[in-house]
């Protein structure tokens, strides 16, 4: 890697991390039904045949909206428009490993909530994104985000939705988790005392 890169990879790997301004805005909504066609909530449903499986067990889900802010796109679009392209597509990458960074965080956190409440979380699911099911992939359809958007009615949000259904800020992340009990034998074994 030419040092030129490896200077310019540096300095926007550390103009992300200064800019970068996580938030997440989550709930926690009761399942009404879930089957072959997909999950029913209070506010809407999903349709995608990957929710009977992934969220087999659960009794709720956590929607999430998040985003790192809007300073690093923002500084993207400028660097393009000024010609520096490599840099631009450094500082995006270093957007979204921030992201990754975030959403690690937030399922740790949701994790750490569910555990208390003798609980467990499934992985996140996400609009446009696609899952295996058995030998096919299916797709949990991307125009799904206004019904997703639709559970945080009256609340604060750190991202909007656009009439294409994409977000903004660009560095944006929505999606779901499962809640679901966890085993009996899991939970007795927590709450057991220690044992000299």
């Amino acid at each position: 890697v030419r040092p030129a890169i490896t200077k310019a990879a540096t300095e926007m790997a550390a103009f992300a991390s200064l800019h970068s301004r996580p938030q997440a805005a989550y709930r926690y909504v009761p399942i009404h039904a879930l089957d072959s066609d997909g999950l029913s909530v209070e506010g809407g449903r999903f349709h995608s045949r990957a929710f009977a499986s992934r969220l087999a067990g659960c009794f709720e889900i956590a929607p999430v909206v998040m985003s790192v802010g809007s300073g690093i796109g923002e500084h993207v679009s400028a660097l393009a428009d000024a010609g520096d392209l490599l840099e631009a597509v450094l500082l995006e990458t270093a957007g979204w490993l921030c992201i990754e960074d975030a959403t690690r965080k937030f399922t740790m956190q949701l994790r750490d909530e569910s555990a208390a409440r003798g609980c467990r979380i499934t992985s996140r699911m996400g609009p446009g994104y696609s899952y295996r099911l058995a030998a096919e992939e299916v797709t949990w359809a991307l125009e799904a985000q206004p019904v997703l958007f639709g559970l945080f009615v009256g609340a604060e949000l750190p991202v909007t939705l656009m009439s294409s259904c994409a977000m903004q800020p660009k560095l944006s992340r929505s999606g779901l988790y499962g809640i679901a009990p966890l085993p009996l034998a899991t939970t007795a074994s927590r709450a057991a005392p220690l044992l000299n």
